[in-house]
Protein backbone atom coordinates (compact mmCIF):
# COMPACT_ATOMS: atom_id res chain seq x y z
CA UNK A 1 0.00 0.00 0.00
CA UNK A 2 1.38 3.42 -0.98
CA UNK A 3 2.17 6.15 1.49
CA UNK A 4 0.54 9.52 0.89
CA UNK A 5 2.57 12.70 0.97
CA UNK A 6 0.75 13.78 4.12
CA UNK A 7 1.58 10.52 5.91
CA UNK A 8 5.18 10.76 4.78
CA UNK A 9 5.42 14.29 6.10
CA UNK A 10 4.01 13.26 9.46
CA UNK A 11 6.51 10.44 9.73
CA UNK A 12 9.26 12.83 8.78
CA UNK A 13 8.21 15.07 11.64
CA UNK A 14 8.67 12.24 14.10
CA UNK A 15 12.31 11.74 13.21
CA UNK A 16 13.64 15.08 12.06
CA UNK A 17 11.82 18.17 13.27
CA UNK A 18 14.71 20.42 12.35
CA UNK A 19 14.94 19.08 8.82
CA UNK A 20 11.19 19.33 8.48
CA UNK A 21 11.19 23.04 9.16
CA UNK A 22 14.17 23.88 6.96
CA UNK A 23 13.75 21.55 4.03
CA UNK A 24 10.22 20.36 3.34
CA UNK A 25 9.01 23.50 1.64
CA UNK A 26 11.75 23.09 -0.96
CA UNK A 27 10.76 19.52 -1.74
CA UNK A 28 7.09 20.38 -1.97
CA UNK A 29 7.73 23.11 -4.52
CA UNK A 30 8.03 20.36 -7.14
CA UNK A 31 4.76 18.74 -6.08
CA UNK A 32 2.52 21.41 -7.58
CA UNK A 33 -0.96 20.63 -8.86
CA UNK A 34 -3.58 22.46 -10.89
CA UNK A 35 -4.75 24.10 -7.64
CA UNK A 36 -1.61 26.21 -7.66
CA UNK A 37 -2.50 27.87 -10.97
CA UNK A 38 -4.13 31.29 -10.89
CA UNK A 39 -7.47 31.80 -12.63
CA UNK A 40 -7.36 34.75 -15.05
CA UNK A 41 -9.43 37.70 -13.86
CA UNK A 42 -9.99 36.40 -10.33
CA UNK A 43 -7.24 38.58 -8.84
CA UNK A 44 -9.61 41.56 -9.04
CA UNK A 45 -12.64 39.70 -7.65
CA UNK A 46 -13.87 40.02 -4.08
CA UNK A 47 -16.81 39.55 -1.73
CA UNK A 48 -18.68 42.42 -0.11
CA UNK A 49 -20.56 41.58 3.08
CA UNK A 50 -23.06 44.20 4.23
CA UNK A 51 -23.69 43.27 7.85
CA UNK A 52 -26.59 45.73 8.05
CA UNK A 53 -28.49 43.62 5.52
CA UNK A 54 -27.80 40.17 6.95
CA UNK A 55 -30.86 38.49 8.48
CA UNK A 56 -29.01 35.45 9.80
CA UNK A 57 -30.89 32.96 7.62
CA UNK A 58 -27.72 30.88 7.07
CA UNK A 59 -28.51 30.29 3.39
CA UNK A 60 -24.83 30.97 2.77
CA UNK A 61 -23.87 28.23 5.22
CA UNK A 62 -26.05 25.65 3.50
CA UNK A 63 -24.85 26.67 0.04
CA UNK A 64 -21.22 26.44 1.13
CA UNK A 65 -21.66 22.98 2.61
CA UNK A 66 -23.40 21.65 -0.48
CA UNK A 67 -20.92 23.23 -2.88
CA UNK A 68 -17.93 21.76 -1.05
CA UNK A 69 -19.46 18.42 -0.02
CA UNK A 70 -19.05 19.22 3.67
CA UNK A 71 -20.76 16.99 6.22
CA UNK A 72 -24.29 17.57 7.48
CA UNK A 73 -26.10 18.97 9.34
CA UNK A 74 -26.79 21.88 7.03
CA UNK A 75 -27.24 24.43 9.77
CA UNK A 76 -25.26 27.31 11.17
CA UNK A 77 -22.24 26.54 13.33
CA UNK A 78 -20.92 28.71 16.13
CA UNK A 79 -17.45 28.80 14.59
CA UNK A 80 -15.79 28.05 11.28
CA UNK A 81 -13.66 24.91 11.11
CA UNK A 82 -12.74 22.13 8.71
CA UNK A 83 -16.35 20.92 8.57
CA UNK A 84 -17.92 24.38 8.46
CA UNK A 85 -16.19 26.78 6.09
CA UNK A 86 -18.82 29.48 6.61
CA UNK A 87 -20.55 30.56 9.81
CA UNK A 88 -22.88 33.38 10.80
CA UNK A 89 -22.00 34.85 14.19
CA UNK A 90 -24.33 36.94 16.32
CA UNK A 91 -23.33 39.99 18.36
CA UNK A 92 -25.47 42.16 20.63
CA UNK A 93 -26.39 45.59 19.30
CA UNK A 94 -26.00 48.84 21.19
CA UNK A 95 -28.88 50.63 22.92
CA UNK A 96 -29.56 52.70 19.80
CA UNK A 97 -31.25 49.69 18.25
CA UNK A 98 -33.13 48.76 21.42
CA UNK A 99 -31.33 45.47 21.58
CA UNK A 100 -31.25 42.88 18.86
CA UNK A 101 -28.33 41.20 17.16
CA UNK A 102 -25.87 41.89 14.41
CA UNK A 103 -25.40 38.91 12.13
CA UNK A 104 -21.87 38.59 10.78
CA UNK A 105 -20.95 36.06 8.09
CA UNK A 106 -17.45 34.68 8.58
CA UNK A 107 -15.22 32.69 6.24
CA UNK A 108 -11.61 32.87 5.09
CA UNK A 109 -10.70 36.46 4.23
CA UNK A 110 -8.04 35.45 1.68
CA UNK A 111 -5.67 38.05 3.12
CA UNK A 112 -3.12 39.71 0.89
CA UNK A 113 -0.65 39.09 3.73
CA UNK A 114 -1.85 35.73 5.11
CA UNK A 115 -0.56 34.56 8.49
CA UNK A 116 -1.46 30.96 7.64
CA UNK A 117 1.05 31.01 4.79
CA UNK A 118 3.68 32.73 6.94
CA UNK A 119 3.60 30.06 9.65
CA UNK A 120 3.05 26.89 7.59
CA UNK A 121 6.21 24.74 7.88
CA UNK A 122 5.51 22.55 4.86
CA UNK A 123 4.15 24.95 2.26
CA UNK A 124 0.68 23.41 2.49
CA UNK A 125 -0.83 26.87 2.94
CA UNK A 126 -0.11 29.13 -0.01
CA UNK A 127 -1.46 32.19 -1.79
CA UNK A 128 -1.95 32.10 -5.53
CA UNK A 129 -1.32 35.00 -7.87
CA UNK A 130 -5.09 35.53 -8.14
CA UNK A 131 -5.24 36.17 -4.39
CA UNK A 132 -6.94 32.93 -3.37
CA UNK A 133 -5.37 31.39 -0.26
CA UNK A 134 -5.51 27.59 -0.18
CA UNK A 135 -4.36 24.64 1.91
CA UNK A 136 -3.06 21.58 0.07
CA UNK A 137 -4.46 18.59 1.95
CA UNK A 138 -1.79 16.28 0.54
CA UNK A 139 0.92 18.41 2.13
CA UNK A 140 -0.81 19.48 5.36
CA UNK A 141 0.45 17.66 8.46
CA UNK A 142 -2.26 19.10 10.74
CA UNK A 143 0.23 20.94 12.94
CA UNK A 144 -2.40 23.67 13.40
CA UNK A 145 0.02 26.56 13.10
CA UNK A 146 -2.51 28.26 10.83
CA UNK A 147 -5.36 27.63 13.27
CA UNK A 148 -3.51 29.48 16.01
CA UNK A 149 -2.06 32.25 13.84
CA UNK A 150 -5.18 33.25 11.87
CA UNK A 151 -6.42 36.63 13.16
CA UNK A 152 -9.98 35.65 12.25
CA UNK A 153 -9.94 32.12 13.72
CA UNK A 154 -11.04 30.55 10.44
CA UNK A 155 -9.14 27.31 9.63
CA UNK A 156 -9.88 24.07 11.44
CA UNK A 157 -9.47 20.33 11.11
CA UNK A 158 -11.84 18.36 8.94
CA UNK A 159 -12.81 15.38 11.09
CA UNK A 160 -13.00 13.02 8.12
CA UNK A 161 -9.82 14.00 6.27
CA UNK A 162 -7.76 14.79 9.37
CA UNK A 163 -6.20 17.87 7.77
CA UNK A 164 -6.89 21.57 8.14
CA UNK A 165 -9.43 22.99 5.69
CA UNK A 166 -11.17 26.29 5.01
CA UNK A 167 -13.01 28.34 2.38
CA UNK A 168 -11.43 28.11 -1.09
CA UNK A 169 -13.26 31.12 -2.56
CA UNK A 170 -15.21 28.58 -4.62
CA UNK A 171 -12.24 28.12 -6.95
CA UNK A 172 -14.13 25.57 -9.05
CA UNK A 173 -16.90 28.09 -9.65
CA UNK A 174 -14.31 30.75 -10.49
CA UNK A 175 -13.10 28.57 -13.37
CA UNK A 176 -16.68 28.53 -14.69
CA UNK A 177 -17.10 32.27 -14.29
CA UNK A 178 -19.70 31.87 -11.54
CA UNK A 179 -20.00 33.81 -8.27
CA UNK A 180 -19.27 32.15 -4.96
CA UNK A 181 -22.01 29.84 -3.73
CA UNK A 182 -22.63 31.99 -0.65
CA UNK A 183 -23.19 35.14 -2.72
CA UNK A 184 -25.50 33.34 -5.12
CA UNK A 185 -27.59 31.97 -2.24
CA UNK A 186 -27.96 35.20 -0.23
CA UNK A 187 -31.60 36.42 -0.44
CA UNK A 188 -31.01 39.99 0.81
CA UNK A 189 -27.87 41.13 -0.99
CA UNK A 190 -25.87 41.01 2.22
CA UNK A 191 -23.25 38.92 0.40
CA UNK A 192 -22.20 40.25 -2.99
CA UNK A 193 -19.56 39.05 -5.45
CA UNK A 194 -17.85 41.15 -8.08
CA UNK A 195 -14.97 43.42 -8.99
CA UNK A 196 -13.24 44.62 -5.83
CA UNK A 197 -13.07 48.26 -6.88
CA UNK A 198 -16.77 48.31 -7.76
CA UNK A 199 -17.65 46.65 -4.47
CA UNK A 200 -15.63 49.27 -2.58
CA UNK A 201 -17.63 52.02 -4.28
CA UNK A 202 -20.82 50.23 -3.29
CA UNK A 203 -19.57 49.81 0.27
CA UNK A 204 -18.78 53.52 0.58
CA UNK A 205 -22.25 54.41 -0.70
CA UNK A 206 -23.82 52.15 1.90
CA UNK A 207 -21.51 53.58 4.56
CA UNK A 208 -22.84 57.06 3.85
CA UNK A 209 -26.40 55.79 4.18
CA UNK A 210 -25.69 54.14 7.53
CA UNK A 211 -24.01 57.29 8.85
CA UNK A 212 -27.14 59.29 7.98
CA UNK A 213 -29.22 56.71 9.84
CA UNK A 214 -27.25 57.39 13.00
CA UNK A 215 -24.65 54.62 12.88
CA UNK A 216 -21.80 56.98 13.67
CA UNK A 217 -19.30 54.16 14.22
CA UNK A 218 -20.08 52.43 10.92
CA UNK A 219 -16.96 51.56 8.96
CA UNK A 220 -15.54 49.60 6.07
CA UNK A 221 -13.31 46.71 7.11
CA UNK A 222 -10.94 44.82 4.83
CA UNK A 223 -9.77 47.51 2.45
CA UNK A 224 -6.39 47.97 4.11
CA UNK A 225 -6.17 45.31 6.82
CA UNK A 226 -3.34 42.81 6.21
CA UNK A 227 -2.56 44.39 2.87
CA UNK A 228 -6.20 44.25 1.80
CA UNK A 229 -8.64 41.37 2.18
CA UNK A 230 -10.49 39.62 -0.61
CA UNK A 231 -13.57 39.97 1.61
CA UNK A 232 -14.75 43.50 2.40
CA UNK A 233 -17.20 44.23 5.21
CA UNK A 234 -19.55 47.09 5.95
CA UNK A 235 -19.78 47.08 9.74
CA UNK A 236 -22.47 49.13 11.53
CA UNK A 237 -20.28 49.40 14.64
CA UNK A 238 -16.72 49.22 15.89
CA UNK A 239 -14.85 46.13 14.60
CA UNK A 240 -14.04 44.95 18.12
CA UNK A 241 -17.74 44.81 18.95
CA UNK A 242 -18.35 42.58 15.96
CA UNK A 243 -15.59 40.03 16.40
CA UNK A 244 -12.84 41.66 14.33
CA UNK A 245 -9.35 42.75 15.30
CA UNK A 246 -8.85 46.45 14.60
CA UNK A 247 -5.20 46.14 13.60
CA UNK A 248 -4.43 42.50 12.82
CA UNK A 249 -0.77 41.63 12.33
CA UNK A 250 0.90 38.98 10.23
CA UNK A 251 2.28 36.23 12.47
CA UNK A 252 6.05 36.49 12.87
CA UNK A 253 8.75 33.91 12.34
CA UNK A 254 8.73 33.27 16.09
CA UNK A 255 5.67 31.12 15.54
CA UNK A 256 7.55 28.69 13.30
CA UNK A 257 10.44 28.54 15.75
CA UNK A 258 8.08 27.69 18.59
CA UNK A 259 6.44 25.04 16.42
CA UNK A 260 9.82 23.41 15.81
CA UNK A 261 10.73 23.59 19.49
CA UNK A 262 7.37 22.06 20.32
CA UNK A 263 8.17 19.11 18.08
CA UNK A 264 11.53 18.64 19.70
CA UNK A 265 9.94 18.79 23.15
CA UNK A 266 7.05 16.49 22.30
CA UNK A 267 9.07 14.18 20.05
CA UNK A 268 6.19 14.06 17.57
CA UNK A 269 3.85 16.15 15.47
CA UNK A 270 1.31 17.36 17.99
CA UNK A 271 -2.17 16.09 17.19
CA UNK A 272 -4.09 18.59 19.34
CA UNK A 273 -4.26 22.39 19.24
CA UNK A 274 -0.86 23.90 20.00
CA UNK A 275 -2.00 25.97 22.98
CA UNK A 276 0.91 24.73 25.12
CA UNK A 277 3.39 25.88 22.49
CA UNK A 278 1.71 29.17 21.58
CA UNK A 279 0.52 31.10 24.63
CA UNK A 280 -2.55 33.20 24.02
CA UNK A 281 -0.77 36.30 25.30
CA UNK A 282 2.02 35.89 22.74
CA UNK A 283 2.25 38.95 20.50
CA UNK A 284 3.47 36.92 17.53
CA UNK A 285 0.13 35.20 17.01
CA UNK A 286 -3.49 36.27 16.83
CA UNK A 287 -6.07 34.66 19.08
CA UNK A 288 -9.60 35.77 18.32
CA UNK A 289 -11.97 32.81 18.43
CA UNK A 290 -13.88 33.97 21.52
CA UNK A 291 -13.74 37.69 20.79
CA UNK A 292 -16.96 39.66 21.00
CA UNK A 293 -20.30 38.74 22.55
CA UNK A 294 -21.13 35.45 20.88
CA UNK A 295 -24.71 34.35 21.31
CA UNK A 296 -25.52 32.37 18.19
CA UNK A 297 -25.27 28.66 17.70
Amino acid sequence: MGVSRRTFLKLSGLTAAGSLVSGLATGIASATTVEYKAIPGVDSKALFIDVSRCIGCASCVTACKKQNNLPAPYKNSKFTNGDNWTAVKFYKKEDKDNGGLYKVKMQCMHCNEPSCVAVCPTGAAFKREDGIVLIDGDVCIACRNCVVACPYAIPGENKESGVVEKCTFCKERMVEGKPTACAEACPTGAVQFGEREELLIRANERLGQLKKQGYTNANIYGNKELGGLKVIYLLPDNPLKMGFMENPKVATGDVLLKWAMGLVTAGAVIAGPLRKVFREDDKSVNINREQGVQTGE
